[in-house]
């Protein structure tokens, strides 16, 4: 099956969202390209802990999920779900629902070297925070570690003890 116009609309090249098996968004894109497919899967720059050892490393942006570009109206899109890595196509009923170009262009600017650059957060480590609400509303903190998706670990005195936490950026004032 291919991905055709509507009766009496231009057909124009697009993108399809397609789903990978887990943790293998970088296999499947490799099996894409090797059929001929344009491949787009955006990555971004992450800190992982294992053993106590921080490193940085690339990790999908979208987990789970690439885009694969469509150049020609006949270009078939049923070979991809045999494709080593692959899970499914997004659709809409029976045909891979289309993604506007214009998207993925907004999303290969926002990229330096490759990787997807995340806007900088406002905080620092060792910075004074004071909880702006929730059961610590009040207390002051200290950020200790910067983590992904807008969380941060901070050290706060409860109990006459010092303690870890992690919380959500938005639960935070400066001092």
């Amino acid at each position: 099956m291919s991905i055709g116009g509507v009766d009496g609309v231009e057909w124009k090249p697009c993108w399809v969202v397609v789903n990978a098996q887990a943790h293998r968004e970088f296999v499947a894109a490799s099996n894409l390209k090797k059929q001929g497919y344009e491949v787009y899967a955006p990555v971004i720059r992450k800190t992982t802990r294992h053993a106590r050892v921080s490193r940085e490393c690339l990790a999908p942006l979208f987990p789970g999920y690439l885009f694969a570009r469509w150049t020609a109206p006949d270009m078939r899109w049923r070979p991809i779900l045999s494709t080593v890595g692959i899970r499914s196509i997004v659709r809409n009923g029976d045909e891979p629902s289309r993604l506007d170009g214009a998207i993925i262009d907004a999303l290969k600017a926002r990229e330096k070297d490759g990787v997807i650059v995340r806007a900088e957060s406002q905080r620092e480590i060792g910075q004074t925070v004071r909880f702006a609400r929730g059961p610590f509303d009040g207390i002051a903190a200290e950020i200790v570690e910067l983590c992904d998706k807008d969380r941060l670990v901070v050290l706060m005195t409860l109990l006459n003890r010092q303690t870890k936490i992690t919380v959500l950026e938005e639960q935070l004032s400066t001092c």
